[in-house]
């Protein structure tokens, strides 16, 4: 081994470690980090808007622009997470109540006068065999809803100091990435041996999926939530603010989404004997609620990312369950410069291995 080379062994493997010790340092601050970049590019041709009304002055910019995101993110999370709260506590002590007096009983037990009673009564001998207990089975399932309502809401009591631990590192961290977030990334972009149109291509992609995916899942997030507040106020169904916030927090998830909210309440309009109502939520989720996560995720995001719709699906699924929550949105971000790296091989080295 040469001395020059010796000389680079060294020099990598010292700044091998360093890198890693530097994850270290900064692990416990990764996902503040992570979603202050996020907020930053999802943000940032707003922040260069504000910067030419303001002449370019850089700090004053960052400041307002930082205000204004927290503001935009901090009231729409408290309102969210205190009515979510509320609302479930109300649902829970309703539940309850109504187990505790019988009342919940008498329900299940009422289900045998509706049409959907008198066809199990009529295949009933048949069905008996298997030994279902429908009412029973709907007793426990609502007990089991009700704790996992409770829970999840001491849970949320019991990691909020761990929330607002990350939302304070997230907003200090926002104005210094708007402040100084250009140089940051020149830095970076500097570092990578790559072509500098291949770079451009790069970054690019991973900006345009990052802006995509926090505004598509948001918007949809919002419309469906909105589309079931409004579906439940106006058939008369307890608690529909509760599942509107349910019902948005529930779009995020790349399985079953906004329907695991409003096709339960199909079933217990359907119990109630309300077929009318149980037929017009049906119809209304497939086509209004269902409708607006078919059009507007595709529309938005795979619209600007150029990814099939099949890739996004697997990609948002992957990414929850590598990254947790974080991942809907990373997940993406990984399959977006994925391709915009296979777009680059084929472009300079696919000829090289035919010539081969």
């Amino acid at each position: 081994m040469s001395r020059q080379q010796l000389f680079s062994a060294f020099f990598f493997a010292v700044f091998l470690f360093l890198l890693v010790q530097v994850y270290a340092l900064f692990s416990l601050f990764l996902v503040p980090l992570i979603w202050a970049v996020i907020f930053v590019l999802t943000f940032y041709p707003l922040f260069t808007l504000l910067l030419t009304w303001c002449q370019g002055r850089r700090n004053l910019s960052s400041l307002l622009m930082t205000v204004l995101v927290v503001l935009l993110v901090a009231v729409p999370v408290f309102l969210f997470t205190s009515v979510l709260t509320s609302e479930a506590l109300a649902l829970y002590q309703r539940t309850l109540e109504a187990t505790q007096s019988g009342e919940l009983q008498q329900f299940l037990a009422s289900w045998r006068e509706t049409y959907l009673g008198q066809l199990w009564q009529k295949w009933g001998p048949q069905i008996a065999a298997f030994d279902i207990d429908v009412p029973g089975l709907a007793l426990q399932g609502a007990n089991a809803a009700s704790q996992f309502i409770a829970g999840q809401a001491t849970g949320i009591a019991r990691n909020l100091f761990v929330f607002l631990f990350d939302f304070l590192i997230m907003s200090f961290s926002l104005f210094f990435l708007f402040r100084d977030g250009e140089g940051l990334y020149i830095t970076l972009r500097d570092l990578i041996p790559m072509e500098p149109e291949h770079k451009d291509q790069v970054f690019q992609r991973f900006y345009e999926t990052v802006s995509a995916v926090v505004q598509g899942v948001v918007a949809t997030a919002v419309a469906q939530g909105a589309l079931v507040g409004l579906a439940f106020w106006g058939l008369g169904v307890p608690f529909s603010l509760f599942f509107a916030f349910a019902a948005a927090l529930a779009s995020f998830q790349p399985i079953g989404g906004a329907a695991v909210i409003w096709l339960p309440c199909v079933f217990y309009l359907g119990l109630a004997g309300s077929w009318g109502k149980a037929l017009i939520l049906l119809g209304y989720g497939v086509l209004a609620i269902s409708g607006a996560d078919n059009i507007l995720k595709p529309l938005i995001i795979g619209g600007r990312t150029k990814l099939p719709t099949i890739f996004l699906f697997f990609g948002m699924l992957g990414g929850l369950e590598a990254y947790g929550f974080l991942g809907i949105f990373l997940g993406p971000v990984v399959l977006a410069t994925i391709v915009a790296f296979v777009n680059i091989y084929r472009e300079e080295y696919t000829h090289q291995v035919a010539e081969l």
